[in-house]
């Protein structure tokens, strides 16, 4: 289904962009010392940061992925599926672009990142890890556990609605739905690929997720540090405190609650679920706090 978000009205910038909650400032002492017109501009910053890092997944991941698995056979069954994902998540892509450009013109305007920078050597590097058929499991894997995550961060948006500013309430309204079906997909595509895969394979690639995890999704660095920059540029009086804040923001590497709040069974209860079914994953409980595993494992 064909879905579209109307961005013709002004930014509402009196309100919050996302719940607070997904901000990891908040998470850090510094966060209550900020007065409430500089943690709201974080907060709309840092908005935009998590647009980018659906896009950077949709355009760098998803994209490579699902037009490599439209070409297998294994995969034929989901043809249609998989036709319908590849082009919702183009749809994304310009949805997010569009968002931040209305919202940060000066940052956006001729480009689709600004807090994302990833070097050119990684680029290559992961399109042509993303576009090869061996790993497309390995970042299915990946891509449910984002799209799960960003099922609950749209969940939240729609329950803080008359709190959040509307455009982007709009916008996640419709990704909201149709992630719920990306989810879906996603364990469909599992269950034809992964259960396919060798016991070598699989324990190779639970311990690479676990490394991607835990160096691009855990500690908020590089982006989240460009973005307390970005703060401080607008806040001047902020610029002898940045040290102190980007210090703060790598110390949440080892900050449990941060850490939970980025995933546990109740944020992506599919994907731990489906953790739980293979011994290979087992490792993760020493990335991810909020996971301990449960129930019967696949010999």
């Amino acid at each position: 289904m064909v879905r579209e978000v109307r961005l013709d009205d002004a930014v509402d910038f009196g309100r919050d962009f996302v719940p607070e909650t997904f901000t990891p400032l908040f998470y850090t002492p510094l966060y209550a010392e900020l007065a409430p017109d500089q943690r709201r501009r974080y907060n709309q910053l840092h908005g935009c940061y998590c647009n980018e890092q659906i896009m950077f997944f949709e355009k760098f991941v998803a994209e490579n992925v699902l037009s490599g698995l439209l070409s297998l056979a294994d995969t034929a069954p989901l043809a249609l599926q998989l036709g319908a994902f590849l082009e919702e998540e183009r749809r994304h892509t310009v949805m997010f672009r569009d968002l931040n450009r209305l919202c940060l013109p000066q940052l956006y305007r001729r480009k689709e990142f600004y807090f994302v920078a990833v070097p050119r050597a990684l680029e290559v590097l992961l399109g042509r890890a993303t576009r090869h058929r061996r790993f497309f499991p390995l970042f299915v894997w990946l891509m449910l556990l984002q799209e799960e995550r960003a099922v609950f961060l749209g969940r939240e948006i729609l329950r803080l609605k008359e709190e959040l500013e509307p455009r982007f309430v709009a916008l996640h309204r419709v990704h909201l739905a149709d992630e719920i079906e990306h989810v879906q997909w996603d364990q469909e595509i599992l269950a034809l690929t992964w259960n396919r895969a060798t016991s070598r394979f699989r324990r190779i690639s639970a311990k690479v997720l676990g490394r991607i995890i835990r160096e691009f999704m855990i500690t908020p660095k590089r982006a989240n540090l460009r973005v307390v920059a970005e703060l401080g540029k607008e806040f001047p009086e902020l610029a002898p405190r940045l040290t102190e804040m980007k210090g703060a923001l790598l110390a949440l590497a080892h900050n449990r609650d941060w850490n939970v709040a980025l995933y546990s069974r109740s944020i992506v209860p599919k994907t731990f679920a489906l953790f739980d079914r293979w011994p290979e994953f087992s490792s993760l409980a020493r990335v991810l706090c909020g996971y301990q595993p449960k129930g019967e494992v696949h010999g």
